[in-house]
């Protein structure tokens, strides 16, 4: 086991500052880059993942792959390292807290419509540019993985489950593989079928129905059951049920939510680009 400290030096440039957190690919760590001086953010990979070959390849695959995105709406990656002292990936220190962090704070645990205005805009504009220049899905978006930096802007980070959008009806048996977090899944990605933009449309209209009312459209029992069959309560029904009786949801906002959420994925709106146009945010 890799002990690591404040102070301490890895991989030649780096000097570790402080944990920021623990996910579920192991630790990450501020740390001070002293050949650009400037902080990033040091993922390192726990143990067990480092001593697995495929998920190592697997890994350098998807930050070659995320190099490719430059967007002021996401998270960059900087490198992928590999080295005896362990394997980690750098990228870019985001200050700020998660959506889902802040909303645990509120009062009543939701944002208001016009908070979450400007958040979901640069959300779309994240994912439209993904989806149309990189070519890439994201199959994790949610909350936790939204950072709002100190100057209002949101950044979407955890590309790191991503994969390239398929054009071949068969996909290999380790890119259908089930990747992204329950209740944030469309219908499609838990029966492992190939990533596409249809995918990160559901998870992106789950994610404003939980900023708005507290929790995903299905957060107890039997979610996939739920997820093929039933058909969630409107946000302002929900609302209501949590005893939140002046909720005000524009009636746009419920109608294109509903329609994100569809079972059928070709009912979904095409695009995030649509999506932000119908929440009356166009895209520039």
């Amino acid at each position: 086991e890799n002990s690591l400290a404040a102070g301490q030096r890895v991989f030649g440039r780096y000097y570790l500052t402080r944990t920021l957190g623990e996910g579920g690919m192991g630790v990450v760590w501020l740390a001070h880059d002293r050949v650009l001086e400037q902080p990033i953010a040091l993922k390192f990979l726990a143990p067990h993942l480092v001593a697995d070959h495929a998920e190592i390849e697997r890994l350098k695959t998807e930050t070659r792959r995320s190099l490719k995105l430059a967007h002021p709406n996401i998270v960059r990656i900087h490198d992928f390292i590999l080295t005896p002292q362990g394997a980690a990936v750098a990228m870019e220190y985001v200050d700020g807290w998660s959506l889902w962090s802040l909303k645990v704070d509120k009062p009543r645990q939701v944002f208001s419509v016009a908070e979450l205005r400007p958040w979901i805009r640069d959300l779309c504009a994240a994912l439209d540019y993904a989806h149309n220049e990189a070519r890439i899905v994201h199959r994790d978006i949610k909350p936790a993985n939204l950072i709002l930096n100190s100057r209002g802007q949101i950044k979407v980070t955890d590309f790191g489950l991503s994969r390239e959008i398929q054009h071949d009806a068969v996909p290999d048996a380790a890119q259908a593989a089930i990747v992204g977090t329950d209740w944030y899944m469309s219908p499609q990605q838990w029966t492992g079928e190939p990533p596409a933009v249809a995918d990160d449309i559901y998870s992106l209209g789950v994610t404003i129905y939980e900023l708005l009312t507290g929790k995903p459209p299905f957060y107890e029992g039997d979610v996939f059951t739920q997820l093929h069959e039933v058909i969630p309560p409107s946000m302002t029904d929900r609302l209501f049920e949590f005893g939140v009786e002046d909720a005000a949801i524009p009636l746009l906002w419920e109608e294109t939510i509903a329609a994100c959420l569809a079972k059928d994925a070709a009912r979904r709106p095409v695009s995030a680009r649509e999506v932000a146009a119908r929440l009356g945010l166009p895209l520039s």
